[in-house]
C-alpha cells in the first residue's frame, strides 16, 4: 500500500491520509476507526457500485443511500434527497458522511457533508479512475446548475481518501479513459505544482501497461496524480491563485459539458479535447516548441479518447458557454496554458478570432 498526505497550510492542524492500494475495501473499517470514528458512517453510493463492491466493503455501523448515476443527477434535487434521508435517520454530529463512488458522488457527498448539521466528517472512497486521481482529493465539493457545472459548492476537506486498484477492474472502456485525460493532465502541471516524476516520459513509456490495467502500473500512477494533486492544494487550498492549475484543459471542457447537458461526452473526453486546444492555443502564442507539442499531442491521442463533434455543439454556443467558467473575472475568460514541458501559467489575452480558428 501507498500514503500520500495532504497537509492543509491554511488550516493549522488539518490533514489527512491518501491510501492507494489493492484490496483496501476489505480494511475500510479499521481505516475508518482509526482517521474518523463516528456515531454511524452514512454511506452515499449509486446501485452500480453497491451491486458490485458493496460486499467488499468492510464497515460497521453503516446505513446505505443510493443515488441516481450520472452527471445530470448533480444537481440540488440530488442534493436535497441525501440530507433528507440524513435528517430520516436522525444522524447526529459525530455521524460520518462516506462517499462510496465515483466523482458524481464524491462531490454531492462531501457538499452534503459541508452543510448538514453546519458540517459532519466526511470520507471518500472513490471507485473510478476519474475520481482516485483527481476528483476525490484537495476537497472541492460541488453540483451543477443551468448556468454552469461546479458552480454552487465549498471546499471542505475529507478526513481520509481510501482508493482501491482493484474497483478499477470493472470499469468499462470508456469509464476508465474518463479518467486517463486527468492523468495526461497531470504530467503537463508536474512541474508547476514543485514536484518532478519526468511524468510525461513515463507514462509515455507505460502506455501498455495502464490501458491493461496493470495494478502495479495503476498504483503507481494514481500516487503520482494523488501526490501532484496534494502538493498544489497543500499551497493553495481554496484557489487562490496557484491550484488554478488543476484546471488545464477545463475552460474547454467544462464548456462542452454543458452545451450538450452533461449527457453526451463524459468528463474525460471533454477535458481531452480541452487540453489538446489549450496546447493549440500555447503553440499558436510561441509559448512552447514544436517538439513539446507534437510529444504532448501525441500523448494525448495515443489513449484513442472519443472526441466531442460539432455537430453535438457549435464553437459559438461554446465561447458564450465559457464565460461562466469559474475562473472567469471581470468579462475576460482565463485559460491555463502549457508554457515549457510539465509547466502551465494562467493566460487572460486568448483572443476571440484565434480561439474560433482554433476550435472550429
Amino acid at each position: 500500500m501507498r500514503e500520500v498526505n495532504v497537509k492543509i497550510n491554511e488550516v493549522p492542524f488539518w490533514s489527512y491520509p491518501i491510501l492507494v492500494g489493492e484490496n483496501l475495501l476489505s480494511e475500510t473499517n479499521r481505516y475508518l476507526n482509526k482517521y474518523s470514528p463516528a456515531s454511524k458512517y452514512f454511506v452515499v453510493t449509486n446501485k452500480t457500485v453497491s451491486n458490485l463492491w458493496k460486499k467488499s466493503l468492510n464497515i460497521e455501523n453503516a446505513e446505505f443511500f443510493e443515488i441516481p448515476d450520472g452527471e445530470k443527477y448533480k444537481n440540488f434535487e440530488t442534493l436535497i434527497s441525501i440530507l433528507n434521508k440524513a435528517s430520516e435517520l436522525n444522524l447526529d454530529r459525530k455521524c460520518t458522511f462516506v462517499a462510496f463512488g465515483g466523482g458524481v458522488v464524491g462531490d454531492i457527498t462531501g457538499f452534503a457533508a459541508s452543510i448538514y448539521r453546519r458540517g459532519v466528517n466526511f470520507v471518500q472512497i472513490p471507485t473510478t479512475l476519474l475520481a482516485q486521481v483527481d476528483s476525490s482529493v484537495g476537497g472541492k465539493t460541488a453540483v451543477n446548475n443551468s448556468f454552469g457545472k461546479n458552480l454552487i459548492g465549498t471546499f471542505y476537506q475529507p478526513k481520509l481518501v481510501i482508493a482501491d486498484i482493484n474497483t478499477l477492474s470493472t470499469l468499462d472502456e470508456r469509464q476508465f479513459k474518463t479518467g486517463l485525460a486527468e492523468v495526461v493532465k497531470y504530467a503537463f502541471i508536474e512541474k508547476s505544482s514543485g514536484l518532478d516524476f519526468n511524468f510525461v516520459d513515463l507514462l509515455s513509456k507505460s502506455v501498455k501497461l495502464v490501458i491493461e490495467k496493470n495494478p502495479i502500473e495503476l498504483e503507481k500512477i494514481v500516487e503520482i496524480c494523488c501526490s501532484i494533486k496534494a502538493a498544489v492544494v497543500n499551497q493553495d487550498e481554496k484557489e487562490q491563485g496557484l491550484r488554478a492549475i488543476l484546471n488545464l484543459g477545463h475552460t474547454y471542457g467544462h464548456a462542452i459539458e454543458k452545451c450538450t447537458n452533461y449527457n453526451v461526452y463524459t468528463h474525460g473526453e471533454a477535458v481531452a479535447v480541452g487540453l489538446q486546444v489549450a496546447f493549440d492555443i500555447s503553440f499558436a502564442k510561441g509559448l512552447i516548441t514544436e517538439d513539446y507539442y507534437n510529444t504532448a499531442s501525441e500523448l494525448i491521442n495515443v489513449f484513442d479518447f472519443i472526441i466531442p463533434e460539432h455537430e453535438n455543439y457549435s464553437p459559438e454556443k461554446v465561447l458564450e458557454a465559457m464565460k461562466f467558467d469559474k475562473k472567469a473575472q471581470n468579462g475576460k475568460v482565463k485559460f491555463v496554458l502549457p508554457n515549457d514541458i510539465g509547466k502551465v501559467g494562467i493566460y487572460d489575452d486568448v483572443n476571440r478570432e484565434m480561439l474560433l480558428q482554433i476550435i472550429s
